[in-house]
This record gives structure tokens, sequence and C-alpha cells, in this order.
């Protein structure tokens, strides 16, 4: 994993999956990002960032509207946006499944916090006996955290080959009928997996009662329709296939796509 540095006047450098530097604003006690840096520093279109987020913090279940925010544009003219704190920045530009990042960045974060906590210098007491106590309880405190860190790097390095098929699935060009996809979801039936996408808006039903794409997943290019003799037919790409498997926390095979 590559530095990624948010800096600001009580800031930290912490580790993820980002190579660039990171300007976050503090307000109060609470540091955010704006959904505006988030789209310069990654090259993407602000309303797309917009976009991203809201699709985010519905999966999170979180209401947008406690994010939104206010910034000027480059002609003095008030936008809206959205402020994420740290977790939710790197939650959103990590392109992992979020359920499954925002686990793994708030266990860092404890970790993080016990080692501060188990280095916190002794030599500031002065009672001798109460000294060498602390610092007892410094050194194995200590010992654990490094431990617990060892143990969750092991436990994020077996996480990894899922994660790069994932990535290697979503790579891939074309696309699948609903009948080939969902042989690959761990033994789901058809009728459960048309039933999800009904349940999370990959799918609608239109005014004619026939299924069309929802909105978000035609912008991700998660599904496509294939034009047919009788009617469209609505086809789910490789991509879409690896975001359902991580919404879902189905492990694919990549060997299988081969």
């Amino acid at each position: 994993m590559t530095s990624l540095s948010l800096q600001t006047a009580n800031s930290t450098q912490f580790n993820t999956a980002i190579n660039t530097s990171i300007s976050v604003v503090a307000h109060s006690t609470v540091q955010t990002m704006s959904s505006k840096e988030i789209a310069d520093l990654t090259g993407k279109e602000h309303f797309h960032v917009k976009r991203d987020i809201e699709v985010m913090l519905s999966q999170l279940n979180l209401d947008p509207s406690n994010f939104g925010c206010i910034f000027l544009d480059s002609m003095n003219r008030e936008q809206k946006g959205y402020a994420l704190d740290k977790e939710l920045s790197i939650c959103l530009v990590s392109g992992y499944n979020v359920q499954l990042r925002m686990a793994i960045i708030k266990r860092w974060n404890e970790l993080e916090a016990q080692v501060l906590e188990a280095v916190r210098p002794s030599y500031m007491i002065e009672d001798p006996v109460a000294r060498a106590k602390k610092w007892i309880e410094e050194q194995t405190a200590k010992q654990e955290a490094e431990a617990k860190l060892l143990e969750a790097a092991k436990a994020i390095e077996v996480m990894k080959p899922t994660v790069d098929a994932y990535d290697l699935i979503a790579g891939k060009k074309g696309s699948m009928c609903f009948q080939d996809a969902y042989k690959f979801l761990g033994g789901m039936k058809l009728k459960d997996m048309k039933q999800w996408m009904y349940d999370k808006k990959w799918i609608n039903k239109d005014r004619f009662g026939r299924d069309s794409i929802g909105y978000y997943q035609n912008m991700n290019g998660y599904l496509v329709e294939k034009v047919t003799t009788h009617q469209p037919q609505i086809r789910i790409t490789y991509k879409g296939l690896a975001a359902m498997a991580r919404q879902m926390k189905i492990e694919l095979n990549a060997e299988d796509f081969n």
C-alpha cells in the first residue's frame, strides 16, 4: 500500500491505497474533505463524485443530508456538495466494497489508537514505583498491540487474493445473461439473484411491466441492454457481477472466467 498524507494543523500520516496528497479542512474537532476537493484530486467531474458519495452513503445506511456542505466555485458562486470525514473519504476512493473497507479502516484506527496509548512515555511520572509499574504496563500493551497489528496484517493478506479476483473479473470486457451469471454466485438460484437486484434497485419495472436498468447501475456500467428480435435483453457485465459478489460477500474465482 502507498502513502496518503492528510495535511492539516493537527493531522498525522496514515496508509491507504491512493498515492497523492490530500488537504482536509478542520471544522471544530472533526476533519472533513469536500466532494469538490475529491473531484479535483481524482480528476473526476464533481457531479460524478457527488453521485458516488450518494451511492456509498446509501449502502452504508447513512443519510446524505447529514453530510451536505456549501463551497464557492471559481466564479465565487455558492455550490452544493458533500463533506466527508477521514473514514468516509478513504472508503469512497478505495474502490472496494464499502462495508468491507469501512470495517478494515475502523479496525486500523483502533489498532493505531492502541499503539499510541502503548507508547505514551512513562518518564513523566515522578514516583519511581509508579513509573516502573507504568513502564511494565507500557511494554505489555506494546507487545499486545504489535501482536494484533501482525494478526490484522495477516488477515488482510488473506483477503487480498479475493480482492484481486474481483478486480481481475471487473476488468474483463463483455457481458452475460442472468441465466449464466447466477451460477457464479455460490449456488444462488436465478430467482433469488433477480429478487436481490429488484431490492437493491439494480432493475425496476417500467410502465409496461418490463424490466429496466436502474440509473446508477447504468451509469456505473454494471448492466447493459442487448437488442433482440422481441424486446431488449438486460445483461450483467463482468464489472456488475464483481460488484454484486462484493456486496453479497461471495468469493469469486478468477480462473472460472478465463
